[in-house]
């Protein structure tokens, strides 16, 4: 099972690599900057919830049990469903780059590191870092939207895929929680609060990952919906995990700010093992999302 995630990862990042403009094509700081910000370490866990979602919504729909059914009765459409699932796969991976690049810069949180290296602010400069973000978000509408990809996932297909993802990176998602987290902090900070910041700022786009992977696939709206309420308590857990990862920077509007510690933690266990309890119907058919969620959250 982990070698197969990792296998997805390595697809992954070939995709990436192709979507993304070579170094040396004009304007060459560009596109060298943006290629700094999608390959700078990323564990790529949002694009896995689009192909991990998308496999086990295929084996619904084929009654495959779980692992090796696919390869035993259709390697083909296992190989159908992967290249249709890369598409938003990298689409979603390209504005969670972009989010990252702009949430670094000065005016947002003002880091100057990420992942051990300089941010792109620091490295290319801040102008730069705005426009990286500016391309890498248009690069992701391009992903899915263009001609081959209509042809690939067919035009009703990649019009809800645009749809979802413009809606969890703007206003009422992603860009929503930007601004609740850098609006001025006042004394009565309630949990409800950051349970909204959280599930716009980080659980939008991981809502959207698991969606679009049930989409890809052809998801029923039983599938559909039980991927979605797993992308949203998935979303918040993992938002947990990392407020009590960075407990030593991070300000008051955070988990571990309202709650300390050790609440934060049997609150992030308690998402977590309700999001497993969404999933138990399908068995070993979400056996790699549950395998990817479990690594990533680390609460078992």
């Amino acid at each position: 099972m982990e070698k197969g995630i990792n296998d997805w990862k390595l697809m992954i990042d070939h995709a990436l690599d192709a979507a993304l403009p070579s170094s040396d094509t004009y304007p060459e700081p560009l596109h060298k900057a943006m290629r700094y910000s999608v390959f700078a370490g990323g564990k790529r866990i949002r694009p896995l919830l689009v192909v991990s979602a998308a496999i086990m919504t295929g084996r619904v729909r084929h009654g495959l049990e779980g692992s090796g059914g696919w390869e035993a009765r259709d390697s083909t459409g296992l190989g159908q469903l992967l290249k249709r699932s890369m598409l938003p796969a990298v689409a979603i991976e390209l504005i969670h780059s972009y989010s990252l690049v702009h949430d670094d810069l000065p005016s947002m949180d003002n880091d100057d590191f990420r992942r051990g290296l300089p941010t792109v602010h620091k490295a290319f400069g801040e102008a730069e870092a705005i426009l990286v973000g500016d391309a890498l978000l248009s690069l992701a509408f391009e992903t899915v939207a263009k001609e081959e990809a209509c042809k690939l996932l067919g035009p009703e297909t990649a019009i809800r895929i645009v749809n979802e993802l413009a809606s969890a990176s703007g206003s009422l998602g992603m860009v929503g929680g930007q601004v609740m987290d850098i609006s001025p902090v006042t004394t009565d900070i309630r949990i409800d609060r950051i349970e909204k910041l959280s599930d716009l700022k980080t659980g939008a786009l991981i809502r959207a990952a698991t969606r679009c992977g049930a989409i890809v696939a052809g998801a029923g709206s039983r599938e559909l919906e039980a991927l979605t309420r797993f992308g949203e308590l998935f979303g918040r857990a993992f938002q947990v995990q990392d407020d009590i990862k960075d407990k030593d920077e991070e300000g008051p509007l955070t988990f571990v700010g309202i709650l300390g510690i050790k609440k934060a933690g049997l609150y992030g266990r308690k998402l977590w093992s309700s999001a497993i309890d969404v999933l138990k119907p399908y068995g070993k058919q979400a056996e790699e999302l549950l395998c990817l969620a479990d690594r990533a959250l680390g609460f078992s």
